[in-house]
């Protein structure tokens, strides 16, 4: 019975090949990539809500990058990096969905593990899920 006890997870998937790794519900995620138009990493640090994924902050060396998501807050800097805290507004998605890109410089990590999409998936369309798995499917499947 204790082999279908519900666990929280993150799920990356392409539709082929899925990743799939313990995500707590209270454990914070970061999504890094490469931002194509000012040429430095961002940092967006998300929460999971239940079933959803929301942006709480965004981290960049370049306040542009920060700018960008068009919060009309204020950028503070710490530790040598631009952050913003997302406003309330932004709502939480049931999927993120990415595009890895040829640079493949686009990682998901917490403090217990760490992927980097494109030597994973390759250039595609990646759908990332916050779920609840049964907790042996959810061991095999991490496992692989």
């Amino acid at each position: 019975m204790a082999l279908a006890v519900p666990v929280p997870v993150l799920t990356v998937s392409d539709g082929k090949t899925e990743f799939v790794r313990p995500l707590d519900r209270a454990e914070p995620l970061q999504y890094s990539y490469r931002q194509s138009i000012y040429e430095v990493t961002v940092f967006e640090e998300l929460a999971r809500e239940g079933s959803d994924l929301r942006i709480e902050r965004v981290r960049s060396s370049d306040i542009r990058s920060v700018e960008y998501f068009g919060w009309k807050g204020e950028p503070a800097q710490s530790n040598g990096l631009w952050t913003e805290d997302s406003p309330r507004s932004v709502a939480a998605e049931g999927e993120l969905v990415i595009r890895i890109t040829p640079a493949g410089e686009q990682t998901l990590s917490t403090s217990r593990w760490r992927v980097v999409l494109k030597p994973e998936f390759g250039e595609t369309v990646v759908r990332v899920r916050a779920q609840d798995r049964p907790w042996l499917l959810a061991f095999v499947e991490g496992a692989r």
